[in-house]
């Protein structure tokens, strides 16, 4: 539901609460509040673009999205590796920064075995 869906979005600013004051790698408060932006500024929470999203959270939101991509999920099975590399291609320079999905879509090409989602702690 639309109330659920909004419980899920609000761990990007709890994550980036929690991790305030917490000086585990300098930019974790950005990364976790960050992650959910998307490159063409479609994202949340704060609706930034591009290089206003902080680096580590571009770089994270490709593997987040990896990693969801090929979970079992409730609502879903984990995707194939061919659907995973056309959502990564799709979403290039909309959803994702264009230089990290191409660096995804090479390791992508290079897992013959579909076995990086293996170390995602994807498996069935």
């Amino acid at each position: 539901t639309d109330v659920e869906y909004g419980i899920i979005k609000s761990h990007t600013t709890m994550g980036g609460d929690i991790l305030r004051d917490k000086i585990m790698i300098e930019a974790a408060e950005d990364i976790a509040r960050s992650h959910h932006e998307r490159y063409d500024g479609n994202g949340y929470p704060d609706g930034l673009k591009g290089d206003e999203i902080p680096v580590e959270a571009r770089i994270i939101a490709v593997a987040d999205a990896y990693d969801a991509m090929t979970s079992n999920r409730r609502y879903r099975a984990r995707l194939e590796q061919d659907q995973v590399r056309e959502q990564f291609e799709l979403y290039s320079g909309t959803q994702f920064d264009p230089n990290f999905a191409k660096i995804m879509l090479k390791m992508i090409k290079e897992d013959k075995n579909y076995e990086m989602r293996e170390l995602t702690g994807s498996s069935d």
